[in-house]
Parts: structure tokens; C-alpha cells; sequence
């Protein structure tokens, strides 16, 4: 899956969108390769799926040292 600056004059792809579409995600789908969305659009999509997807936290490479946090504490 690639996303790409569109390079023609196409409509934008979301249901009731009139704009012209910036973008467009290209897909190796068996009935569509591409699908087409303005600036706008892409914004929403992007809010919308960062509530689904939350990223994870990077595992640190260094075992934390519990002694040391332990009399640091008290």
C-alpha cells in the first residue's frame, strides 16, 4: 500500500466530497487499485483511525535497575 500525490484532476472518493482529490492510496485489490481523497478528507480518515489504533510504546533495550529506584524512593 503506497501513498502518493495525485497528479490528475480527480474527484475525491468520500461519499458527498466535491472536492479534488490531493492523494490517493494505491492497493494491490483484485476490483480497484486506487482510491482518491482531498486534503480534508485524508485529515478526518487520519483522526478517525488514530482513535482505533493507538501506538505502542517502544520496549527500552535496558533492564530497569529496581534496587537503585527502590532507595531512591525512600
Amino acid at each position: 500500500m503506497k501513498i502518493e500525490k495525485c497528479q490528475h484532476k480527480v474527484k475525491c472518493d468520500f461519499d458527498g466530497c466535491k472536492n479534488l482529490a490531493d492523494y490517493y492510496v494505491s492497493t494491490r485489490g483484485f476490483f480497484r487499485n486506487e482510491f482518491a481523497f482531498c486534503k480534508s478528507c485524508m485529515n478526518e480518515l487520519f483522526e478517525d483511525l488514530s482513535k482505533i489504533f493507538v501506538p505502542k510504546a517502544i520496549e527500552s533495550h535496558f533492564k530497569p535497575n529496581r534496587k537503585r529506584r527502590s532507595t531512591d524512593e525512600k
